[in-house]
């Protein structure tokens, strides 16, 4: 590939972003490393709920559970990729996959270091998950007020989900 095709990617890309602001590399999520005692826990638990729907004569929540422990146990063991994340003029780049700012309604940046550096933003679509975003190295306050130029800063409370996740060390 030529210096020209290199050009006219950058300048179609840009088109659809808009000028980067800010950009930063982080992990998908937080990754916890796991003993053999964490598995091992996980493992007993899903025996335990394996043996009660054998016992109820639940023959579907018996393959839940099996497919939940196996599915569990697989994505414990894998570790995160890295992700190339920004802001740009027309909106919020993680990976290969750009959100506009009128699509999204609110921001908040949960930072308590070092068991959390995340920038949680919400959709306007009812049925879209908040878009959780690790901070890695860079500054939070940076972050907000690029962020708040487009969209408002509401409180947020962490999800029961990421709570209990992070307990678990998952």
């Amino acid at each position: 590939m030529d210096k020209k095709e290199d050009n006219q990617k950058l300048d179609s890309s840009q088109y659809k972003t808009g000028k980067i602001l800010l950009s930063w590399i982080a992990p998908e999520y937080e990754y916890y490393e796991k003993t053999t005692d964490w598995y091992w826990w996980v493992s007993l638990f899903a025996i335990i709920l394996f043996v009660t729907a054998i016992w109820q004569k639940s023959f579907l929540f018996s393959v839940l559970v099996l497919i939940g422990w196996i599915t569990i146990i697989l994505y414990a063991a894998r570790k995160p990729l890295l992700v190339k994340c920004a802001l740009a003029e027309r909106g919020v780049i993680v990976g290969d996959k750009l959100y506009f700012w009128q699509d999204l309604k609110s921001f908040w940046i949960f930072y308590n270091p070092p068991v959390r550096k995340d920038l949680v933003i919400t959709s306007k679509r009812s049925i879209m998950p908040p878009l959780n975003i690790h901070l890695g190295s860079e500054d939070p306050m940076k972050i907000r007020e690029l962020m708040i130029k487009f969209i408002p800063e509401i409180e947020q409370d962490e999800s029961l989900i990421d709570s209990l996740a992070r307990l678990a060390r998952f």
